[in-house]
């Protein structure tokens, strides 16, 4: 889980290859956790929480991750490593320390949607896109993450702006009609739109 939360906060407005993954894997190393699933060890998210209040978010930031991005582009803005902090202190908060805790929220309609109430209060939250990628990160192959990338091809293809909820719905309607799933579409845009 707090793999998936750092890649959900560090992603937004990074570039992936560069900064988010680096992060995340110097994360693992530094937490002694595989990066890569399945992982008969998953750490609880609550350790993740207790390892960044123990070392504050600035020191953490900078000597843990190494990546001191803020959640917004101005100087005063909270750092990305903060957010991610407040994803885990929620999620904890709502029951949710793992990969399968994190999919019997999904499954719950009512705690979802307190949960979403309370992630969307954190910094940097933006239009939604980084907690729709987060719940895709968790196993949520119906969700897609309406990010620049998926806007602009759309736009591309349209030859029109798009909103973010107008981008989701064209985007699971578009992946009913090819058999596919949301998440398996939002992929392919967003590899098409990441090669130069």
């Amino acid at each position: 889980m707090s793999l998936c939360v750092l890649d959900a906060v560090f992603s937004i407005n990074a570039d992936y290859d560069r900064h988010t993954a680096p992060t995340c894997h110097r994360y693992a190393t530094w937490a002694g956790i595989s990066p890569y699933l399945p992982t008969s060890d998953e750490q609880p998210l609550s350790r993740f929480v207790t390892q960044v209040r123990t070392a504050g978010v600035e020191d953490f930031s900078a000597h843990v991750l190494r990546n001191r991005q803020r959640t917004r582009a101005h100087h005063g803005a909270p750092r990305k490593a903060e957010a991610a902090l407040g994803y885990a202190e929620i999620l904890t908060a709502h029951g949710v320390n793992t990969l399968a805790e994190a999919d019997a929220l999904l499954a719950d309609t009512d705690r979802l949607k307190s949960a979403e109430r309370h992630l969307a209060g954190t910094p940097g939250h933006g239009s939604g896109a980084r907690l729709a990628y987060l719940w895709m990160l968790v196993g949520a192959d119906d969700r897609i993450k309406p990010d620049r990338m998926i806007l602009r091809w759309l736009q591309g293809v349209l030859h029109r702006p798009v909103t973010t909820p107008e981008a989701t719905r064209l985007v699971k309607e578009a992946a009913t009609q090819l058999g596919c799933t949301p998440w398996e579409l939002d992929h392919a845009i967003w590899n098409t739109q990441r090669t130069p």
